[in-house]
Parts: C-alpha cells; sequence; structure tokens
C-alpha cells in the first residue's frame, strides 16, 4: 500500500521518537508507549480556526494507519471522530513501518555504519584514534551520534573520513583549499562543505584545550591548508640567497612580502640586527617599523604563526647560534588572552625563548583607558593562565587584568 505524504512524515516522527528512547538498546523495555501528542504550539495547522481541511486530513490519515495496525489513536473525550489527543505508534508493527517508509531500523543502520567507521579507524592518522574509539562505543551502544558527524548517506562518512585523513597529511609546502580537495575528491568545492565538520572533529579530539580557542584558519594552516597564500612581511637588517639571487631587505621600503616557497630556498648571508621582532597585527607591525629601533628585523605574524613564519624563525636563530651570537627575540602581542597564547605557542613551537616586548604591568596602566572591559566566562578562562608555569612572565599582568577587568589590545599601545 502506499502512504500518503502525511502517513510517512507523522510515522517517521514516531519512529525518531522510539530511536531515541533512552531503553531503545536495553532488553528491558519501559511500559511507556511512543506517541505523538497533538497540542497546538506542535500543530498548529490542526487547530486552524477557520480552515479544518488539515484536520479532516490529518484525522483520515491516521484512522487508515490504525486500521492497518501501525498505530493506535485516541480522541479527546466527548470529541471521538472529531479532535484526536494522541496518536500512539504498535511497536510489533515496526518491522512493516520500516518497509513502508523505506528506512532502515536505527539497529540496522549502526550495525553498518559500525563497519564503515571500523575499516576507516586502521587506516587514518593515529591523532584520531579517540575520535573513532568514541564513535564506535557509540555506535554499539545505540547512542546518538553528534550533529556534527551525522551525515546523510555512506559517502558523506566516507567524504568525512577522506577530508579527517587529509587534513594529517604531510606536506612541505602549502596548499589552497580548493586544490586539495580538487586532489582529493574531484570537486573544488567538497572540502569547504565539510570543512565544518572536519574541524568540530580535531578541535573535539586532537587539540589540547587551548588549542581549541584557534582560529579555523590558524588550525587549517598548522598543516600547510591555506584559503588564499599569505605573504611574510619583514622589514630590517637582513641579507640572503636564494637559487635566484640575493636578497637585500633593507632596500624595500618599509617592508618585503616574501612567498613561503622563497622561504624554503632561504639561505641567511648575514643579520646585523640587535634584536628579532615579531608583530601579532599589521598596524602595529608597520608602526614598530616606523617608531621602532632601525637595526631590528621585524616580522609580521598575522594572529597565530604558521610553519612558513617559524621556519624563518627557526633559520634566523640558528644563523646567530651558529655565529656565537646573543641576540634577543621578542615577541609584541595583545595583552589579552589570545595574545598571551599566541606567545607560548610561538615559544613552544620554534623552541626559541621568545621574550615579551611591551606586554608587562607598565605598558598596561599607560594604555588602560583605552582598553576593553572582559565578561565574566573571559576571566575564568584568563584566571586559569595563573595555573601555567609556563605563563611566569605573564602572571602580574594577568593578575592587574583581573582587578582592573580590562583587556588592551596591541593597536592602543604607542611606542
Amino acid at each position: 500500500m502506499e502512504l500518503t505524504p502525511l502517513q510517512v512524515k507523522e510515522l517517521n516522527r514516531l519512529v525518531d521518537k522510539y530511536e531515541k528512547r533512552r531503553d531503545y538498546a536495553s532488553e528491558e523495555k519501559s511500559p511507556r508507549r511512543t506517541m505523538l501528542v497533538l497540542d497546538k504550539p506542535k500543530y498548529p495547522d490542526y487547530y486552524h480556526g477557520s480552515d479544518s481541511s488539515f484536520r479532516l486530513a490529518f484525522n483520515r490519515d491516521m484512522e487508515e494507519l490504525a486500521t492497518m495496525g501501525l498505530v493506535e489513536v485516541e480522541w479527546v473525550r466527548f470529541n471521538r471522530g472529531n479532535l484526536l489527543k494522541r496518536v500512539i505508534l504498535v511497536e510489533k508493527a515496526l518491522p512493516l513501518i520500516y518497509s513502508l517508509i523505506k528506512r532502515k531500523s536505527k539497529k540496522e543502520e549502526y550495525a553498518g555504519l559500525t563497519k564503515l567507521f571500523g575499516s576507516w579507524q586502521g587506516k587514518s592518522h593515529p591523532a584520531l584514534a579517540p575520535f573513532f574509539q568514541d564513535m564506535l562505543c557509540r555506535l554499539q551502544k545505540l547512542m546518538p551520534l553528534p550533529p556534527q558527524v551525522k551525515l546523510n548517506d555512506v559517502k558523506g562518512y566516507e567524504d568525512l573520513f577522506i577530508g579527517l585523513k587529509a587534513f594529517f597529511d604531510h606536506r612541505p609546502q602549502e596548499v589552497l583549499k580548493r586544490q586539495l580537495s580538487v586532489n582529493h575528491f574531484g570537486d573544488s568545492k567538497r572540502w569547504d562543505e565539510l570543512e565544518r565538520n572536519i574541524l568540530w572533529v580535531i578541535r573535539a579530539y586532537c587539540l589540547s584545550e587551548e588549542e581549541t580557542n584557534l582560529e579555523d584558519e590558524t588550525i587549517l594552516s598548522e598543516q600547510n591548508i591555506i584559503t588564499n597564500i599569505r605573504h611574510i612581511n619583514l622589514s630590517g637588517p637582513l641579507i640572503f640567497t636564494t637559487p635566484r639571487g640575493r636578497v637585500a631587505v633593507t632596500a624595500f621600503y618599509p617592508d618585503l612580502g616574501l612567498s613561503p616557497v622563497t622561504l624554503e630556498d632561504m639561505k641567511i648571508e648575514d643579520c646585523p640586527a640587535s634584536a628579532v621582532v615579531t608583530v601579532e597585527n599589521l598596524t602595529s607591525f608597520y608602526q614598530y617599523i616606523f617608531a621602532g629601533p632601525k637595526d631590528h628585523l621585524v616580522i609580521y605574524l598575522g594572529g597565530y604563526h604558521n610553519r612558513p613564519r617559524r621556519l624563518i624563525l627557526n633559520k634566523l636563530w640558528d644563523y646567530f647560534t651558529g655565529k656565537g651570537h646573543t641576540v634577543p627575540f621578542m615577541h609584541w602581542g595583545d595583552m589579552d588572552l589570545g595574545g598571551f597564547q599566541i606567545w607560548k605557542h610561538l615559544c613552544q613551537s620554534t623552541g626559541i625563548p621568545v621574550k615579551p616586548l611591551y606586554m608587562d604591568t607598565k605598558a598596561y596602566l599607560a594604555h588602560l583607558s583605552q582598553g576593553q572591559p572582559m565578561k565574566e566566562v573571559y576571566t575564568a578562562k584568563l584566571s586559569r593562565l595563573l595555573e601555567d608555569p609556563f605563563y611566569l612572565p605573564f602572571h602580574p599582568l594577568v593578575n592587574l587584568m583581573l582587578e582592573k577587568k580590562i583587556r588592551v589590545e596591541q593597536e592602543a599601545i604607542k611606542i
């Protein structure tokens, strides 16, 4: 028998409720029955004041399902045949219901997904092991999958797994998202369609608590996945060579933008800088070029640094240590949670003892009037930095910020 669209819709609603029950996977079922309650908020058309067509069609369709033994109907007292109160699922009819609405049962669907997830578990990056273990545990217990992982069909899941695998692929150079998408899916837009799902998995299962706060662009750039090629801007006394020639950065004013590809073959010939300074924001980068010491080599990070920016820092560090020169490396960023975390990430990912610059109580108090208020959730996160010994250089400043409840962005600082 062919069901009406309304019958299919309501049977699907009943099956959804049944499969979401806490005792769905239990051998001991609750006597509670699965039903749809026809109240006004959920069924406004059923109670339409001047048009009874939907109510009459609904009643007719539900009575037909009851005749087929798929549901039971319960009428409002003294209003039998006119006003429905509840539509109740007949559980013993579920095999027929699944067939009529052309839907697999949750148990059948999850059995297939268990095989699919298990097959990808062994060929995915080790960092994804917690994700697959959690998903397989959920599937075996017939628990709901997170909305970010719940996809429409097998191809959707396979594409997600391909995307996750591609995320962790080793790539020595940056790759544009569109090219990555073509390489792995044969479709330049498929990565963008799955990116939200991919990054949810990465944040939930593969990153530290601090790293989960990183912006999408930063997480992707760590894997050399970019939307557009970003040049590395720098200014100051640096001479380097590549297979294509010799370059003096001071010949370019006020700064020089280098392609990440250039850094791979760069060999530092000379760098008479008295300090290397990384700057978080573009406005402050140019302020430092114009107002800061002229013998400093200044590098624009653009928020969180990625591999190419760390590569040039490591090459500079190796150059100075190789020459036996003690040249300070400093970082200037926002006096806020993100700025402190960027500094820590910079130190840890490069292995260079980078010192904070203009990120102390003196600079903070001098520019307090230009700061921004902090909300309670923000201050709670900030206070946790006091529990981390790595942030010890910032503890006096963090304590002062918690007292004043103000954060100061880098652009407010005048040097």
